[in-house]
């Protein structure tokens, strides 16, 4: 075993690696778009705050590595403020700064200068890189390791549990559920874990005989993967004898289609649980913000080293589960970029929106309101998930 400042360094390093390259990646969006239409851009920085390394590029750019490694930003010519979205007034006042300063960029690189349709671009650039970076990871899991398939038949039915009620015996072999073959675990218990209280049809065979039950998933407080607590939809069966599982080798374009396959699989739970919580068939309680994916992807990587196996298998296995909890929370940040919230992408895409219907951009004064309440959310909704992650970490055996 080994000693808890090394366990505490490989977590930190992983958590630090993960968040660092998601951030960049989310960046590079904008960045790449951005210099693809010849947008003037000043400052590239992973983090916040004052730089500790930092360089410039044949193009000009500064390039930052900051102090503080919890996101990122691309700077762009003529960004004055958070809005980063002028008015006709401040854009006429730029427009005067940029006239009179011969030696600075052409006014026309300037980004706020640009037509709605490519500054739209620009900003949807972050969380689409977000979404084709999953695809990658899950594409390169699955030509490296292979796709999880697997078997699932019955073996323990808990008495009192929904399973039971509903007629499910031991030796059926669950072969779809809503509709959705059963090809990986994780993704069938995910399902399930989502549809607390919401009936599900499950399709069984038996001695060659099929039948469809409908069954109920019972909300109930489990331990996850790496021993957190949370309430989740269980229906109270286990697998038994005949069940099996393991990776399925994919050829190239078959790896690419399981990528984008996984990504829009885990868009769609991702939409789902969100939806659920809007219509108040869930607390929220599964989410979580920087502090449990430092949890999270700490303990994942030190539960995976700390496992009783040759080092070449402890370093596969790392590669996998790294790999894997990066593309999920590549998914995540990608949809929480895209909340309608001025300080995030998808305000500034719903200011834009507005701006190619009206024909001008909405005020300052308006714009810098909106920020203040999109800003005052966003805390708000900081300040709930630290405390649903305080939970989640009390209940947490690090032991």
């Amino acid at each position: 075993m080994m000693t808890g400042v090394v366990l505490t360094l490989i977590a930190i390093f992983s958590f630090l690696v993960l968040l660092s390259f998601l951030v960049f990646f989310h960046e590079l969006g904008h960045y790449s778009v951005a210099r693809f239409f010849g947008i003037a851009v000043e400052r590239f920085s992973i983090g916040f705050g004052k730089p500790l390394i930092r360089w410039k590029s044949r193009a000009g750019v500064d390039w930052a590595i900051s102090r503080i490694p919890l996101g990122g930003y691309v700077k762009f010519a003529g960004d004055a403020g958070a809005a980063s979205n002028p008015d006709a007034e401040k854009l006429a006042e730029l427009r005067a700064a940029y006239d009179d300063n011969p030696s600075g960029p052409a006014i026309d690189d300037i980004f706020h200068f640009r037509p709605v349709w490519q500054r739209s671009l620009v900003v949807l650039a972050g969380p689409m890189a977000n979404f084709l970076l999953a695809i990658l990871l899950f594409a390169g899991m699955g030509a490296t390791f292979g796709a999880p398939s697997f078997t699932w038949v019955v073996g323990d039915v808990q008495d009192g549990m929904p399973a039971q009620a509903a007629g499910i015996e031991t030796g059926d072999k669950i072969l779809e559920i809503d509709g959705r073959p059963i090809t990986n675990l994780n993704d069938v218990i995910g399902y399930i874990s989502l549809r607390s209280d919401t009936p599900i049809v499950i399709s069984l065979e038996n001695d060659g005989r099929t039948r469809d039950v409908t069954v109920t998933p019972k909300r109930t407080e489990v331990r996850d993967g790496i021993g957190g607590l949370s309430e989740v939809g269980r229906i109270g069966i286990g697998t038994g004898e005949g069940s099996s599982g393991g990776f399925k080798d994919l050829g190239f374009f078959a790896s690419v289609k399981y990528g984008v396959s996984e990504l829009f699989s885990n868009l769609r739970a991702t939409l789902d649980y969100i939806k659920r919580i809007f219509t108040g068939k869930e607390d929220g309680k599964q989410l979580g913000s920087v502090v449990k994916i430092a949890t999270v992807t700490g303990k994942v990587a030190v539960d995976t080293v700390n496992v009783d196996a040759p080092v070449s298998a402890k370093a596969k296995a790392y590669a996998y589960n790294m790999l894997n909890l990066m593309a999920l929370i590549s998914i995540a940040l990608g949809v929480a970029n895209l909340m309608p919230l001025p300080v995030l992408d998808g305000g500034h895409l719903v200011y834009y929106g507005y701006e190619a219907v009206a024909g001008r951009p909405l005020s300052q004064k308006k714009q810098e309101f909106g920020f203040r309440i999109g800003f005052a959310v966003l805390l708000t909704l900081f300040v709930v998930l630290t405390i649903n992650d305080i939970g989640y970490l009390r209940s947490i055996d690090f032991s």
